[in-house]
């Protein structure tokens, strides 16, 4: 069974509020407002993000606000059970910054017990699309779920959006700090991206880096003409 942690109304309105803060992750000077006027009037996909298999809660945290900076406003949770998304409770590891999107409704975290069970979910989930979102939709759900991992079959996320090869509402799932994607979450996975690199030394960047650029992207090509 799915709970949902923040069981507010997910707002679609014309404005997102998030937390401006210091260097060292303390509120400053409160929520400011970022007006969608800017950007298109409705993306071309919407952006989620699948947490699961993270083992350091600083890394939990700084998925959350990754996410929230590029636009996310629905957050599946596979497991995690050391990790408190409760808002509401004193000792919940939610980034401060974050509690009053959660308490306005403007992100929301849903939670499961098992991967599958939140795949289950995504993929049931009745949304509406226009005409060319339907033609791009894949067999088995309207959300595509796209895991970062280095492999064989994975697509470079700079060329995702040079040949506008993603396709309408997206969910990203990251792999495990140290071992990457396990093959359970390969398997549930619609497709890979991955992040290429110019230099010499490690292979992989941290979780929250690698989401970072990645959500980045798809933003980008979300709201691009």
């Amino acid at each position: 069974m799915d709970r949902i942690v923040n069981d507010l109304p997910l707002s679609l309105d014309n404005q997102i509020q998030i937390s401006s803060s210091s260097s060292t992750g303390s509120s400053s000077s409160g929520p400011r407002s970022i007006s969608r006027s800017r950007l298109r009037s409705r993306p071309r996909g919407r952006l989620y993000l699948i947490i699961t298999n993270i083992a350091k809660k600083p890394n939990i945290k700084s998925l959350l606000r990754t996410a929230v900076a590029f636009g996310c406003q629905t957050i599946f949770v596979a497991g995690q059970r050391k990790f408190n998304f409760d808002h509401n409770t004193d000792d919940s590891d939610v980034p401060t910054n974050l509690k009053p999107l959660m308490s306005s409704g403007l992100l929301r975290i849903v939670k499961f017990d098992k991967l599958e069970e939140c795949v289950k979910h995504i993929k049931s989930l009745d949304q509406k699309q226009d005409q060319q979102q339907q033609q791009q939709q894949q067999q088995g759900g309207t959300i595509r779920i796209l895991g970062v991992e280095i492999d064989e079959a994975a697509v470079d996320v700079e060329e995702m959006v040079t040949t506008n090869s993603f396709q309408g509402d997206t969910a990203f799932m990251m792999g495990n700090e140290g071992s990457g994607m396990n093959e359970k979450q390969m398997s549930l996975c619609d497709g890979f991206v991955k992040i290429k690199q110019y230099g010499g030394g490690t292979a992989s960047l941290n979780v929250s880096v690698a989401a970072g650029i990645v959500l980045h992207r798809f933003h980008h090509w979300a709201y691009s003409d």
